[in-house]
């Protein structure tokens, strides 16, 4: 039993991160064409590229192009199909404008398409004068963000490494924070601002509409309005149907040079391979996690010597189904349940669960069995829980 489930965990360990990766409903969050802030007296001029690769050897993709416009529900945005041919990458230059005719506009790209593709976008200012060299421009990049990636109610994702020194634009740094709604659907976020030593100093609600993408400049100052470095944002969905993908902007005030900070993991609904970490007999727990809560178990219990002393014979039972309630996690994607299956031969077992699931697909905590009616064998035992979310 310990090579077979030894094997199970190899498998199980790769939890959800972000990156370039191939998908079907992808987002990218922050293009445009318009003018920006005035810093040093230049007047930024942004833009938007994006470009589009598809993967595969035979198929051609056919894919649809939506221009989500900021600060409002998107229901029936502005549509541009193209094709793209096996193993060809199309570059969309400008592509607020050039591709659908807007100017002074700002939002974020929906790409949805008939096989997996993979996306890349750039916003970047092309007002930058280089000493010497001319004008050029200073921008950043962005990976199309696969829709299931996005939180639901009860999850929460965290953005690190934030500063805003001085008000505005002022001093050095300044840090700018967006999100983009991928449903269609309604939500409602709690939106906080934790510093260096995860202190929460302090939060502000933010609501979003079907498809809305948003953004909210010097997100520092704009929750507690004192500047800070080093900062963390954490963006939790707290109400509505709705699921959402955040990243931020860290920018450089005397280029006006942005950097890319992308979101910790993604939702944790989805299903959970675990183990029961014993050191003999590692036994197989699958959790199923869907709307903000554990809904489902199925746990086979190997109880042995290593519960219990006296236990020669071994007790080997199972505990599987929804479970009598879901059980909410929280913010931090801690939860606690017990489960009992009474009068299995004779023998009731017990299963307490504490664990926690974090933003990166992995679950921690413990598990403590107990089991009555078991003659030598009946006893209880607390054992760490370990395990991921399966990709």
């Amino acid at each position: 039993m310990r090579k077979t489930l030894a094997t199970l965990f190899l498998v199980m360990v790769a939890g959800t991160a972000l990156a370039t990766v191939p998908g079907m409903d992808l987002y990218v969050p922050a293009v445009g064409h318009g003018l920006g802030q005035v810093v040093d007296g230049v007047r930024a001029n942004w833009r938007g590229d994006a470009w589009i690769f598809n993967p595969s050897t035979t198929q051609p993709a056919t894919v649809d192009i939506f221009l989500l416009l900021r600060n409002q529900g998107n229901p029936n945005p502005a549509v541009r199909r193209i094709t793209v041919n096996a193993g060809e990458t199309r570059y969309l230059p400008d592509v607020v404008f050039n591709t659908f005719g807007a100017d002074n506009t700002y939002g974020g790209l929906r790409v949805v398409s008939t096989i997996p593709v993979v996306v890349s976008g750039r916003s970047y200012d092309a007002n930058v004068t280089v000493v010497g060299k001319g004008q050029g421009s200073a921008g950043q990049f962005f990976s199309g963000v696969p829709a299931d990636l996005a939180i639901g109610l009860g999850d929460s994702t965290d953005i690190i490494g934030l500063d805003q020194d001085g008000l505005q634009t002022s001093g050095l740094w300044r840090s700018n924070l967006a999100f983009v709604e991928t449903t269609g659907n309604p939500v409602d976020l709690t939106i906080s601002r934790i510093d260096s030593n995860g202190t929460v100093l302090g939060s502000i609600a933010q609501h979003l509409e079907g498809r809305q993408v948003s953004q909210i400049n010097y997100v520092i100052t704009s929750i507690v309005n004192t500047t800070g470095t080093n900062q963390r944002i954490r963006v939790a969905v707290t109400g509505g149907t709705g699921r959402v993908i955040a990243n931020a902007s860290r920018l450089d005030n005397r280029t006006g040079d942005p950097a890319t900070v992308e979101m910790v993991g993604g939702g944790r609904e989805g299903t959970y391979v675990c183990k029961v970490d014993k050191g003999n007999y590692d036994t197989p727990i699958t959790l199923t996690v869907a709307g903000g809560a554990v809904t489902a178990l199925d746990a086979t219990i190997v109880f042995t010597d290593e519960d219990v002393a006296s236990c020669t014979g071994g007790e080997l039972l199972q505990l599987a189904g929804p479970l009598p309630q879901p059980v909410f996690y929280d913010e931090t994607g801690a939860f606690s349940f017990v489960v009992t299956n009474p009068n299995v031969g004779g023998v009731a077992v017990s299963l307490q669960v504490n664990g926690a699931i974090s933003v990166t697909g992995q679950v921690s905590g413990t598990v403590t069995t107990t089991l009555t009616g078991a003659g030598a064998c009946s006893g209880s035992k607390t054992w760490p829980l370990v395990g991921a979310k399966t990709q």
